[in-house]
């Protein structure tokens, strides 16, 4: 499965972003194809 995470958070190690990064060593280590968008740091 192809998951898509969105990242917002001003701060690289954020609050927010430790889940998500979590998140994303979970999905890949079952096998899932991960791509992570910083919305923060997007031009």
């Amino acid at each position: 499965m192809k998951i898509v995470v969105l990242e917002g958070s001003p701060h690289k190690n954020g609050s927010s972003n430790m889940p998500a990064g979590q998140f994303v060593k979970g999905a890949e280590e079952s096998g899932h194809t991960v791509e992570v968008l910083d919305a923060a740091r997007r031009p």
